[in-house]
C-alpha cells in the first residue's frame, strides 16, 4: 500500500510542486526543460480565484493542458503493459486503452491536488544523460520533516524533454500498473481492462464531485 502511494504522490510532485535545484544542476537538458511548465502549475494552484473551488473545471483543463505537455502519456499507457499483451491490441484498442488510462491516471492524482498544495518542495539531485535522447533525473521531495528520493526518466520525443517512467523506493509508476494490469489480462480480454479503466474513472469523478 505505502509503495502505491509513494509512487501516486511521486507523480503529483513533478508536476505540482516548486523545487530548489542543487548546485550541479546543469544550465539546459532535462532540468532545465522542467522549469518552465512546472512555474506555470503552481501559478495555476495559488491562484487565489480557485480556491472557493467555483472554478473548479477551469483550473482543472489548465492543468491537464500542462500536464500532456510533461508526461508521454502514450509512452506511460504502452508500458504499463508487457511486449506481447501490447502486441495482442489492436489499433484501435490501444489508442482507446491509451486514452483510457491517460483520462484514469489524471483523475486519480488531480483529485489528490487541487486545492492540497502545502508548500512541498523538490530538490533537484542530479541529471544523468544515458544516450543522446534518454535522462535520468534525481530528485528528493521535501514534506516538513520527510525525504523521499524520486527518479524520473525522460527522453527527447519532437525535440522535446518529457516524462515517461517515475521511480521511488524501488517501485515505478508502469511496473506498478504493468503487474496490475498483467492480472487482468490473464483472465480478461483487453475491452474489460478499457472498461474496468472507465469504470474506475467515472467513481473519482463521481466522488469527486459528491465531496
Amino acid at each position: 500500500m505505502r509503495r502505491h502511494w509513494v509512487v501516486t504522490a511521486a507523480v503529483f510532485w513533478i508536476l505540482f510542486v516548486p523545487f530548489s535545484t542543487a548546485a550541479s544542476q546543469p544550465s539546459t537538458g532535462p532540468m532545465e526543460a522542467l522549469r518552465g511548465p512546472i512555474e506555470q502549475v503552481i501559478e495555476i494552484l495559488q491562484d487565489p480565484r480557485y480556491n472557493d473551488g467555483a472554478h473548479e473545471e477551469e483550473q482543472l483543463e489548465r492543468l491537464w493542458a500542462i500536464a500532456r505537455d510533461i508526461f508521454d502519456f502514450e509512452a506511460i499507457a504502452r508500458g504499463t503493459l508487457k511486449r506481447h499483451r501490447w502486441e495482442s491490441f489492436t489499433p484501435e484498442q490501444r489508442e482507446e486503452f491509451t486514452e483510457s488510462f491517460t483520462q484514469f491516471l489524471g483523475n486519480n492524482y488531480f483529485n489528490q491536488i487541487q486545492g492540497k498544495y502545502k508548500n512541498e518542495k523538490v530538490v533537484f539531485v542530479e541529471e544523468t544523460m544515458k544516450s543522446d535522447i534518454k535522462a535520468l533525473v534525481e530528485t528528493n521531495i521535501l514534506r516538513d520533516t520527510v525525504e523521499i528520493p524520486v527518479d524520473y526518466s525522460m527522453w527527447t520525443r519532437g525535440g522535446t524533454w518529457r516524462v515517461y517512467n517515475v521511480t521511488i523506493e524501488g517501485a515505478s509508476l508502469l511496473g506498478n500498473y504493468r503487474n496490475e494490469f498483467e492480472r487482468v489480462l490473464q483472465k480478461e480480454s483487453p475491452d474489460h481492462l478499457i472498461a474496468l479503466l472507465k469504470e474506475k474513472t467515472e467513481a473519482l469523478k463521481t466522488g469527486k464531485n459528491g465531496k
